[in-house]
């Protein structure tokens, strides 16, 4: 039943990353990567590594090859093909990352909560010190020293979701907004989660 539910979803993600791509989203590539991560390590924690990769990599082959046929603005296959190398690299690190002995669920859901809570709280931070440092210029004062680090973190913490929603995100309810901030830190989150947590494994591994 797991390997059914696991090959239908991969199956989804590769139309989801298709449709990403179909509507000029590239960013939103990161999130169907993350969630591709996210299934190969759940499928391997609970079946093992030839099982993730049997069920999560060979049902989005067909949309993979499909999707590398695209070309870019300077009519160049490389868009496309760095998504799927970027498919294959959060399904081959979810797959080789669960160990069902050393990595149990409770330690990654910790690492990806705490990846997720700290970005978050990283991003907030540099938002309103980039609103302080916006609002001094406008006012005819000097821009604060390290406004232009700030801004370009900024920009990159706040990344794919705010690619992905564009000019709406200034429309949408406080609620919305909140929810969108979340979801962008959880994306984060679950990459950074898995890669601490295959850290903390390796060091155990080489101190015993």
């Amino acid at each position: 039943m797991i390997e059914i539910l696991a090959t239908l979803t991969a199956f989804a993600l590769s139309f989801l990353g298709l449709g990403f791509l179909w509507i000029g989203k590239i960013s939103g590539e990161v999130i169907v990567a993350a969630l591709y991560l996210w299934l190969a390590y759940s499928v391997s924690h609970l079946r093992g590594k030839r099982i993730a990769l049997m069920t999560v990599a060979l049902p989005s082959v067909p949309i993979a090859a499909l999707l590398v046929q695209f070309r870019d603005s300077n009519d160049s296959h490389l868009g496309s093909i760095a998504i799927v190398l970027g498919w294959l690299a959060g399904i081959t690190l979810g797959a080789f990352a669960a160990d069902r002995e050393r990595t149990p669920y409770r330690r990654l859901l910790t690492c990806v909560t705490g990846m997720s809570v700290l970005h978050a709280a990283v991003t907030i931070i540099l938002i309103l010190c980039s609103f302080g440092s916006a609002m001094q210029r406008f006012d005819g004062k000097p821009a604060a020293v390290g406004a232009t680090a700030i801004d370009a973190m900024t920009d990159i913490l706040v990344q794919p979701m705010m690619s992905i929603i564009g000019d709406r995100g200034a429309h949408l309810s406080p609620l919305m907004q909140w929810l969108a901030l979340g979801a962008n830190s959880l994306t984060w989150g679950v990459w950074l989660g898995v890669l601490l947590a295959c850290a903390l494994r390796f060091g155990r591994r080489d101190a015993t």
